[in-house]
């Protein structure tokens, strides 16, 4: 099973060197987009680790999240051509199950992204029937043209039209290499993708999963890899030790998605490693 592994990252880069290291084996690839707004300076210690370098100011919620995950999908299928998997993680994850436990699972073929038909929760209509721009919405300041013309936007009800079925679910995934192909292939021959997602609000929780519901493999989507506890005020949460015991028992559990089976957890920081050597302890 040959795997590239394709990384989103702005910080804790300690971390993700023993995340990086949980997971090489003779047949895996990491390449890593580094935030562009990051001055800080990393360098992999894997020899099949690699920066691309094409990097993207990211602002959260703006399309500039698609154009880094695109860059990394280009760069992996260019330099890793014969990968069975191509996987989407963040830097601030980590493997909660030993990797037999992802091999078997990769094994069964399936296309491993959450996918559901809007409406979805946590998921509102409304990002997709009006108008937003990329800018820094974490910054926010309401004297910000892009912002002020979605409230007028909004204001006078002037909606789009969807030119397909809209899905949405979480960002990452775990996709084969045809699936891969075919969402490279369609964005270049359909430009609808673009266009639409480009004046989406958060459209990495959507883009990839209309293209793929509007699709033939659609039908053999299985639920993310991707373990998250979106249970708290500002999440999502740190991984503690309750969510370790949680673990611990719950192999597989059910969500809005289906049946998961997580291979997965996040997030981590370059402060959880005592927790990751419990994890290596008591779950893998």
């Amino acid at each position: 099973m040959k795997i590239c592994y394709l990384i989103l990252a702005h910080n804790n880069f300690r971390h993700l060197d023993r995340l990086i290291e949980a997971l090489n084996d003779a047949g895996s690839t990491f390449y890593i987009h580094i935030d562009k707004k990051v001055t800080q300076s990393y360098t992999p210690s894997a020899n099949n680790a690699r920066i691309i370098p094409n990097r993207i100011n990211i602002n959260w919620g703006g399309f500039t999240m698609i154009e880094a995950t695109l860059a990394l999908m280009n760069y992996g299928t260019t330099h890793s051509p014969d990968a069975d998997y191509y996987i989407l993680i963040s830097g601030v994850d980590y493997p909660i199950r030993p990797k037999e436990f992802l091999h078997n699972l990769l094994e069964k073929g399936k296309e491993y992204i959450d996918i559901a038909p809007v409406p979805v929760p946590y998921k509102p209509v409304e990002r997709y029937d009006y108008y937003y721009f990329d800018y820094d919405r974490r910054n926010l300041k309401h004297s910000n043209p892009k912002f002020l013309i979605e409230v007028l936007l909004k204001k006078f009800k002037i909606k789009r039209k969807m030119p397909f079925k809209i899905y949405a679910g979480t960002q990452w995934f775990a996709l084969t290499r045809s699936c891969i192909q075919y969402i490279l292939d369609t964005i270049n021959e359909d430009k609808r993708y673009m266009d639409f997602f480009r004046h989406t609000l958060v459209p990495d929780e959507a883009f990839f999963q209309s293209i793929i519901g509007n699709s033939p493999f659609y039908e053999n989507v299985a639920s993310s890899l991707t373990y998250t506890d979106w249970e708290m005020p500002v999440p999502p949460a740190t991984i503690e030790d309750r969510h370790v015991e949680f673990l611990k028992t719950h192999i597989g559990f059910n969500d809005e998605y289906g049946q998961r089976f997580p291979y997965f957890a996040r997030k981590f920081n370059d402060d959880s490693e005592k927790l990751l050597e419990k994890i290596e302890r008591e779950l893998w």
